[in-house]
């Protein structure tokens, strides 16, 4: 099923000690590039929640943001090591009669060098905050791909009548190079007419000269194809995973056979009918960019 990567999802996860809130944007982009907003209490979860964000979102540009109305409960106190500070003091005052200081050493001295003073927190485990979250972004995300899919339907609409559209100017111009290579004999035996005042013409130069133009314009391979190209296309919109990515390459096959029709197209209907299709899968291609 074909999503765009445009939308918005909101989730919400209430519990005992408050509320969190969830907000998801996306737009269009190459890849899944997600950047994430989160409170100081929900920062420990954001692997998990990049990795829950690639389990269900293939591409786009994803800005999530978790708002944490609560608070986590804490046990705080001060842990002096006192055995340390002893040992700090007692080389500091070496140091001091080595130097011939005066100052005594001080207990702010002491209290600043390294592991004397430690807050002490008997911190609760937050790892129930995660289930929570998860929550909350699940539905945030589950919203954002009803969005993406919604939008994916209309963008399916629009591809699926510019398939029918080439199809049916990939079959005109197949009936017309057929008619071609007749209207091309005609026109040649009647040149060689006017160039031979009206005399008898050379029907083996006539014929060797039809056959070189009915080489050299058929288009009988890139017509199977193109046709080829387009049921894959088809196959492409009703699959699954990075459809997007797909479409653009088929895009790209068809722009390059259509382009050696064009090459080869001496009449003016074939003409037209391959510079309407090349205008077609510019527009597939310009698709094919909001799509995951």
């Amino acid at each position: 099923m074909i999503k765009s990567m445009t939308g918005f999802g909101r989730g919400e996860a209430k519990f005992g000690s408050g509320k969190i809130k969830v907000e998801i944007r996306s737009i269009n982009h190459k890849f899944l590039d997600a950047s994430l907003k989160l409170p100081e209490s929900i920062i420990p979860f954001e692997e998990k929640i990049k990795e829950a964000l690639q389990k269900r979102v293939r591409r786009g540009k994803i800005n999530l943001a978790v708002n944490y109305d609560g608070v986590v409960a804490r046990d705080e106190g001060i842990a002096i090591n006192k055995p340390l500070a002893k040992r700090y003091c007692d080389e500091l005052r070496k140091l001091k009669n080595s130097l011939g200081l005066k100052e005594d050493v001080g207990i702010k001295e002491i209290l600043g060098l390294p592991g004397v003073l430690n807050a002490r927190s008997n911190e609760r485990d937050i790892s129930h905050l995660w289930a929570r979250t998860k929550d909350a972004i699940d539905e945030a995300v589950a919203r954002l791909i009803v969005e993406r899919e919604k939008e994916g339907k209309a963008i399916y609409r629009d591809l699926d009548d510019r398939v029918r559209n080439i199809e049916r100017m990939v079959a005109a111009i197949k009936t017309r190079s057929h008619l071609n290579v007749g209207e091309y004999r005609k026109r040649f035996a009647a040149r060689i007419k006017d160039l031979t005042a009206g005399r008898q013409i050379d029907m083996g130069r006539l014929e060797m000269e039809v056959a070189i133009f009915a080489k050299s314009s058929d288009v009988a391979e890139e017509i199977t194809r193109l046709k080829s190209h387009l049921t894959n296309l088809r196959r492409t919109l009703t699959g699954s995973g990075e459809i997007g990515k797909k479409v653009d390459f088929i895009a790209q096959e068809l722009h390059r056979e259509i382009n050696t029709v064009g090459s080869k197209a001496s009449d003016f209907k074939i003409s037209k009918n391959v510079i309407e299709i090349k205008s077609e899968i510019e527009k597939i291609r310009e698709q094919a960019k909001n799509i995951e």
